[in-house]
């Protein structure tokens, strides 16, 4: 999950919460970035526990998802009982605990505890069922998992994180979000929906986070915008934070970008022109001149005139490094998943795509 400016809100391994209200596009932020990732060649598990097949794969291929690549890495799975419940259904979870992958959802958290009969309001059953299925994802597939969740609908002593028993913190290793709605989407509309972290454990992704909200707690760190006004498709981006957070007049800076900035100076070893750098980080246009301006007034480059009224940009000295949160352009490497010898036991998308059949073929990908 990567926004424009290269910031990362995911850790491999972890654990991680997408918490928000209904109609708060929590399983489109999550179908989204399934989409970009299977385009980048990074294996996806999906654990629908809400929706069917058809569904979800005509919302990725509205997303931008490309059909071979959601055929070779895209992994649907339609639980209908506790991987212990049978032996076929647990050699069905071993087989995929055996892959790798990128990213792994769980949508729809409310529906999984009725399926694996998980009282919601039990403390012990909770923490069972997140050690023994969303950390066992994290931690034998490498991926990093998302659950999707609701918040209640009363926002009094909502506070940060989900519906139910309060031991869902407990099974969190990564950072949750909550999702609130700036702008709703539709057909033929544009969706803005605000991200806001309320818990990140290792701490890398919270310093590239708005202004802190006090009433409870959390900080706007990313803004998910959903594009339909064209016909049949879907386009999305991943803002950061907006630049006045809650009004508090807090000027936001892309720090993340303004490292990348100041590191491929630093690497190049000369000045470089505004389109050696665009070449260099990623982010839109006007996120890297922000970085540069600020880069500027805080005395880390110099700008002075180069030929052809081109602008070289001398690098001072560097900005710190805050963590491994970002990824430049001359840096993305795509995670490949390892390949097992056995059944793999996870659901592929068959070669009619776009179809509400739950019977999914299991061949491994060669």
């Amino acid at each position: 999950m990567e926004r424009e400016d290269g910031v990362c809100l995911g850790y491999p391994a972890l654990v991680h919460a997408l918490n928000g209200e209904s109609e708060s596009m929590k399983s489109m932020v999550a179908q989204a970035e399934s989409a970009r990732s299977v385009n980048e060649g990074i294996d996806v598990l999906y654990i629908d526990c809400e929706s069917d097949q058809g569904a979800v794969i005509n919302r990725l291929l509205m997303l931008g998802a490309r059909p071979e690549q959601i055929k070779d890495y895209f992994h649907y799975v339609r639980p209908q009982m506790h991987p212990a419940g049978t032996e076929q259904e647990r050699l069905a979870f071993r087989g995929l605990l055996q892959r790798a992958y990128g990213l792994a959802i769980i949508d729809g958290i409310t529906e999984a505890f009725a399926i694996f009969g998980v009282k919601s309001i039990d403390n012990d059953e909770v923490t069972r069922w997140g050690r023994e299925i969303p950390r066992r994802i994290a931690d034998h597939t490498g991926a990093a998992v998302f659950l999707i969740d609701h918040v209640t609908k009363s926002e009094e002593g909502r506070g940060r994180f989900a519906i139910g028993a309060q031991a869902k913190l407990s099974y969190l290793t990564g950072a949750a979000y909550g999702l609130e709605v700036i702008e709703p989407g539709g057909v033929g509309m544009i969706g803005r929906i605000a991200l806001r972290i309320g818990k990140d454990r290792p701490g890398q992704v919270r310093p590239n986070a708005g202004t802190w909200r006090k009433s409870d707690r959390t900080q706007e760190i990313a803004v998910a915008v959903f594009d339909s006004t064209e016909p049949g498709k879907i386009h999305y981006r991943l803002e950061a934070p907006r630049s006045l957070d809650e009004g508090s007049g807090t000027n936001w800076q892309p720090t993340a970008l303004m490292e990348q900035i100041s590191q491929a100076l630093q690497d190049s070893g000369k000045a470089l022109s505004f389109r050696s750098i665009n070449a260099c980080v990623r982010g839109k246009r006007e996120t890297i001149e922000k970085a540069i301006t600020d880069l500027v007034q805080l005395g880390h480059i110099r700008i002075d005139q180069g030929p052809r009224n081109s602008h070289l940009h001398h690098l001072i000295h560097p900005t710190p490094c805050r963590g491994h949160t970002h990824r430049s352009k001359s840096s993305v490497s795509v995670s490949r998943s390892k390949e097992t010898n056995g059944d793999t036991h996870t659901h592929r998308v068959p070669d009619t795509l776009g179809t509400h059949s739950d019977t999914l073929s299991k061949r491994n990908r060669k």
